[in-house]
Formats: C-alpha cells, structure tokens, sequence
C-alpha cells in the first residue's frame, strides 16, 4: 500500500497514474496482435499477408514504447517529458494519416475493411498525452514543485 501511493505521488495523483496505466494496456494490446497475433489482425481489416512485414514493424514500435512506459511507471516518470511528447506526435501523425487513408481510395480496394478504429484509437492516445502532458509538466519537464 505504502509502495501504490508513492507511486501515485510521482505521477503527481491517481488521474495520471490512471491514464498512464490505460496508455499501457492499450499499446500492450496493440502490440500482441501485431507482433503475436499478426495473421488475425491483418485478417481482421483485410490488409492482406503482403502486410506481414509493415504490421509487425508497426508492432515493434508500439510495444517498444509500452516497454519504456512499464519501466517508467516503476522508475518514476520524472523528466520523461520526450518520451511523452514522442506517443504526443505519434498519435497526433496516426490521428492525420488514419483518417486521411479510410476516407482514400485505399478504404475501397477490394476485400480492404477500412474502420474508423484507423483514427479514433490515435485520437484517445492523443487525448491521454495531451492530459499528461499538461497535468504532468513539472514532473515530466523534472523542475521540482518542493517548498
């Protein structure tokens, strides 16, 4: 019990440990279908096996991310504001580029199930980071808030 409310105090409260923890299961999901359950997934929007390669490429960097994001939660997040601001930009350019290729001629080839997941999932990782990203900032920026 002592060890959760430390933890929640270098999160600066429990709404930022909450968030960090769903940006956590949420890349952790998306990682596991695309590195360990590639086939279904590709599957699942049609993409074809020729998307073998890119799904799992797209699955590294998304479990990569939720790796150094588990580190940190034990660690503290204290001066972590790049690694925040990179799953800023990264939900900010998927947000952009998911909705420009579901509403594409790519969303109408032939067996392709193009699905508003494409940018609503970027749109709430956006979301989260924005939220840390102000609730956060002197934590994440490491100016210290001691008296």
């Amino acid at each position: 019990f002592l060890r959760e409310n430390k933890m929640v105090e270098s999160f600066g409260g429990v709404l930022n440990l909450v968030i960090w923890l769903l940006l956590i299961v949420a890349g952790g999901y998306y990682a596991y279908r695309c590195l360990l359950q590639t086939k279904g997934f590709i599957d699942q929007y049609g993409f074809g096996d020729g998307a073998v390669f890119m799904t799992r490429l797209v699955g590294t960097c998304v479990g990569a991310s939720t790796a150094v994001a588990i580190v940190l939660l034990f660690v503290g997040p204290q001066g972590a504001w790049a690694f925040v601001v990179y799953g800023w930009i990264q939900a900010l350019l998927a947000a952009i580029f998911g909705y420009t290729t579901v509403n594409s001629e790519w969303a109408e080839v032939e067996g392709v199930k193009a699905t508003s997941e494409g940018y609503i999932a970027p749109i709430g990782f956006l979301i989260l980071n924005t939220i840390l990203l102000f609730n956060m900032g002197d934590i994440l920026y490491g100016v210290s808030t001691a008296v």
